[in-house]
């Protein structure tokens, strides 16, 4: 499964922690934005490591999951490939 990782945390060193993290489980796709390939069992300990974490009154952390038809519809437009597009190229 596809996981679109957006977040907007105000805190320096708690983003930096997120970022971290999300580096290790997917590709950076853009400034606070990541996507990753998960399993159930890999989403879940995504989410029981972002909710963690107390976040400020401005701050957020959004998940989009995407199925494989979905994914497969992702265009990137300028530099970069997606997690999606670069697996849909391979198909």
């Amino acid at each position: 499964m596809h996981v679109l990782v957006a977040y907007d945390i105000t805190d320096d060193q708690l983003r930096g922690k997120i970022f971290s993290f999300l580096k290790e489980k997917g590709v950076h796709s853009q400034r606070s934005v990541f996507e990753c390939e998960t399993d159930p069992e890999s989403l879940r300990n995504l989410l029981r490591f972002l909710q963690k974490y107390d976040l400020g009154e401005r701050d957020s952390i959004v998940l989009y999951p995407l199925c494989r038809r979905c994914a497969r519809k992702v265009r990137v437009i300028g530099q970069g490939c997606a997690l999606a597009e670069r697996d849909w190229m391979m198909i």
